[in-house]
């Protein structure tokens, strides 16, 4: 694999965090409108919002973001 096609996946990588997390902000808002926080899929999602902010944090600190 040379730089260019390794620089591709990362980027697509990135990409697909990305989305992930504006869907599942979505998610949670439209279930929060319900009024179902108390729900086991709205704490799954809320404990998956909280990884993706990690993973997307260790991006921003390096400047990728």
């Amino acid at each position: 694999m040379d730089d260019t096609e390794r620089l591709a996946r990362f980027e697509a990588v990135l990409a697909n965090l990305l989305a992930e997390q504006e869907s599942v902000v979505a998610t949670l808002e439209g279930l929060r409108a319900q009024g179902k926080t108390r729900t086991a899929t709205y704490q799954q999602l809320t404990a998956r919002k909280l990884a993706l902010k990690s993973v997307l944090g260790a991006f921003k600190e390096q400047g990728l973001l």
